[in-house]
């Protein structure tokens, strides 16, 4: 006879699993993560007649779906109940067994004993009442978790066979759940939306509803960082992007301008002869991006011209694709990252163009620049990367800079964040993705001081810049910048 309920190969483990203490569920949203636990809630209560089971939800919505979900676990138990029934009559059948269902509470009376699933809010005051088995249902939601998770740990530690199941996709780290996940203490189920999609689970388009895979779907998503933790297990950092989204989207030109692995034949030819053009380059040679962003210096400012990206190219031929660019007598400097595997190719580029090659190393530091003075730093040196990231972070906030991006280039520009340690140190992180480690943000930041240098001060002057006819790309300007079609 075929089974009533069907688990995939994630889900029947955990459904199975009477054994563990406490089992941490780290899974994506929308592949079955609170019908396994309701499945697994009935089975306590059919195998130990008389258990109470306590679920502490979320929300009261979130709550009553999940008594739903044991409804529909029951609803299957009948109808293979009355299955068996029709095969082997009723006398086969063994003790009764009886349900009643309220909108917040199950019970399931067993050899005459019953048992319950009871779904309460989470709080911990709730936590401290229950005497049997707990669910924490998306835990990484609820509020107060750490007092909640001290009030109900003495009582699951109390006795050998009451059980706790923790549930939750990502909330950001500054909670239980983020610690239950990570620090290795607990034994911890892990399921991405890719895991689950081999094993079958289906993800559709937004808009065409057709079939797409866990690539295509990241690819659609308008925030990658939100993406990565409702369906990959990645836990989004809380401490504050140097760029938000807001910073970001306002110095976005779109996508028109963004090449990949070389520019098109005569695109800086299109250029005035009296255009000055700068450009920076953080270089990767296999799983990150080479990132080339090319700006027009007007003024005190930086307009995008376009944005060159390079990936899984080897270092000849990322020289073989900047040579044209640096030939150009309209570029006047690239700044390139001169740490690791980029110092042969800038040693190499400064020998061909020792006038219009600048190689940064990131591990250096120098002087503080007229911004941090601002800020109060007291140090009279910083890091190399601190200084560059400030300084972009305020060209965005000064509308002094705007550029070329997609999707991907926008959510790496959201990963550098600074972090002060206890010492009062400061330094910059960056987290290392499947699409890049903030290669987009570095090659922006190296453009600016290619332009700019160390903290130069400056006056703001509003360029007007007549328009021109003829066919060429469309330089959008922000506060100060009119637009101009070029030659």
């Amino acid at each position: 006879m075929k089974p009533i309920i069907q688990f995939r190969e994630y889900q029947l483990p955990v459904f199975l699993d009477n054994e563990t203490g406490v089992l941490v569920l780290h899974w994506s949203r929308q592949i079955g993560k609170s019908f396994t636990l309701a499945a697994w809630a009935v089975d306590r209560l059919l195998t130990r007649p008389g258990r109470l089971v306590t679920v502490l939800s979320n929300s009261k919505d979130n709550g009553a779906e999940f008594a739903l979900k044991c409804r529909e676990v029951l609803a299957k138990l009948d109808e293979a109940k009355e299955k068996v029934y029709e095969a082997w009559g009723h006398s086969e059948c063994g003790d009764e067994i009886e349900y009643a269902d309220m909108r917040f509470e199950v019970s399931v009376k067993v050899k005459g004993k019953t048992g319950r699933i009871k779904v309460l809010a989470a709080n911990p005051r709730t936590a401290r009442g229950f005497s049997g088995d707990l669910i924490l249902d998306e835990f990484a939601f609820h509020e107060d978790s750490n007092a909640i998770w001290e009030a109900a740990e003495p009582i699951l530690s109390s006795n050998p066979d009451f059980l706790c199941r923790v549930a939750s996709t990502g909330n950001g780290t500054s909670n239980m759940f983020y610690r239950m996940a990570t620090e290795g203490f607990f034994k911890v189920s892990k399921v991405r939306r890719s895991d689950a999609w081999r094993m079958g689970v289906k993800i559709y388009d937004a808009k065409t509803r057709k079939p797409i895979t866990p690539e295509e779907a990241r690819a659609q998503s308008m925030d990658k960082a939100a993406y990565d933790q409702n369906y990959e297990c990645a836990f989004a950092s809380e401490s504050g992007s140097l760029l938000s989204w807001d910073m970001i989207n306002a110095a976005s030109l779109g996508t028109e301008n963004m090449f990949e692995n070389e520019l098109p034949d005569g695109f800086l030819d299109a250029l005035p002869e009296d255009a000055e053009v700068y450009g920076g380059m953080d270089l990767a040679c296999t799983r990150d991006f080479s990132v080339l962003p090319l700006f027009l210096k007007v003024g005190s400012s930086l307009c995008g011209l376009a944005t060159l990206r390079i990936k899984g190219a080897r270092l000849p031929t990322q020289k073989a694709a900047l040579r044209p660019i640096l030939r150009n007598r309209r570029v006047k400097r690239i700044a390139f990252d001169a740490s690791g595997i980029g110092l042969g190719l800038v040693q190499d580029m400064e020998d061909e163009f020792p006038a219009k090659v600048l190689g940064v190393n990131f591990a250096t530091t120098e002087p503080i620049s007229p911004r941090l003075v601002a800020e109060g730093r007291k140090s009279p040196t910083a890091r190399v990367t601190e200084i560059m990231a400030t300084e972009l972070a305020g060209a965005h906030d000064d509308h002094r800079i705007t550029y070329y991006s997609d999707a991907t280039m926008k959510d790496d520009l959201r990963k550098p964040h600074k972090i002060t340690d206890g010492r009062g140190r400061v330094s910059i992180a960056a987290e290392s993705t499947q699409t890049g480690h903030a290669d987009h943000f570095w090659g922006l930041a190296l453009g600016w001081r290619a332009a700019f240098g160390v903290g130069a001060t400056w006056t703001f002057a509003p360029v007007a810049v007549a328009p021109d006819s003829g066919a060429g790309a469309s330089l959008g300007m922000r506060d100060g910048f009119t637009s101009r079609r070029l030659d």
